[in-house]
């Protein structure tokens, strides 16, 4: 009787548009997929965008919809998926994975979408009230701020799309930026045409303020170093992000914490591939990210056909 196949043949780290895209076509290709995904948020740090732009397709969607659409196609191609994060990679012969459930995986091949999390301030109170008026998701929490004065921290699209969201339910809408706004065109023009978002320029937050909640913030201009307090309900972070590579080797590393790669996305293991924000030099678009998962999937796909032909 025939062997049975390795069940986990691939392993796909991360759930996120990049890490769905290549668990997708690698199963569509026959192979047997596992997908490992830490957050109950699938779709990564898109699923909390509230309109994806820049897909090549008519109609509005949201990022929660896209992923919860890849999702569902995951599923119909029998990519097993397991919810838990990654421990450790041992990268010698044969490829090991620790989950962080402590069980051990022996794929063929390892594609590594882990994406990025957003970067915290690193002040005083902001653990402390993180969910109790510090949040990272407008789409999600928006609400609880409706007709209250809020926070944005940031400059880039993200943070300018957060402002937007908030715009419509909240208040007033307070941008702290310690520079110029680095977002798109668009996204600029819609922020300065909303009447509730005011900019605070030049200054970084140094203190998340309140008892029980955020009563307020204290910022600290980055030119004159004169320190403000000034109030609001809620404030959203959005400074930028870190690489989700903890669990990866140094040597597979940039100083950045980024994934080195080379031609069709391969790292410095010649059966570990990278793809989406966890890799040096991924461009940040979106289409960009499920494009990188595919092609990761083909890079996998051809090194698999090429080691089972030299068996």
């Amino acid at each position: 009787m025939r062997p049975l196949r390795n069940s986990c043949e691939v392993a796909v780290i991360g759930g996120g548009l990049a890490g769905l895209a290549a668990a997708c076509h690698m199963a569509r290709l026959g192979r047997l997929v596992t997908l490992f995904e830490s957050s109950y948020m699938f779709g990564g740090l898109v699923a909390t965008v509230d309109e994806v732009h820049g897909l090549p397709l008519p109609g509005k969607f949201s990022g929660q919809d896209l992923a919860i659409h890849l999702l569902e196609d995951a599923r119909k191609a029998a990519v097993q998926i397991i919810e838990a994060g990654i421990e450790t990679i041992e990268t010698g012969a044969v490829l090991r994975i620790t989950d962080g459930e402590g069980h051990v995986h022996k794929p063929e091949v390892i594609i590594i979408a882990s994406g990025a999390s957003l970067k915290k301030l690193g002040v005083p109170g902001e653990e402390e009230f993180t969910g109790r008026g510090v949040s990272r998701c407008a789409t999600c929490d928006g609400g609880f701020f409706r007709g209250q004065d809020v926070a944005v921290t940031g400059s880039g699209d993200a943070a300018v799309e957060e402002a937007l969201v908030l715009a419509k339910i909240c208040k007033r809408v307070i941008m702290v930026c310690r520079g110029p706004l680095k977002a798109k065109r668009d996204y600029i023009e819609k922020i300065a045409s909303r009447d509730n978002v005011t900019f605070i320029w030049d200054s970084e937050i140094t203190e998340i303020l309140g008892e029980n909640g955020v009563e307020g913030l204290r910022l600290r201009n980055v030119k004159t170093g004169e320190s403000t307090d000034i109030d609001c309900a809620g404030l959203f972070p959005f400074i930028g992000v870190t690489p989700n590579t903890g669990f990866l080797p140094a040597s597979m590393l940039e100083a950045s914490g980024h994934i080195k790669t080379g031609e069709g996305l391969t790292t410095s293991h010649p059966r570990i591939f990278a793809a989406g924000a966890v890799r040096a030099g991924y461009g940040g678009n979106i289409v960009q990210a499920m494009a990188e998962g595919v092609g990761a999937a083909e890079a996998a796909f051809r090194q698999l056909t090429v080691d089972q032909l030299t068996v």
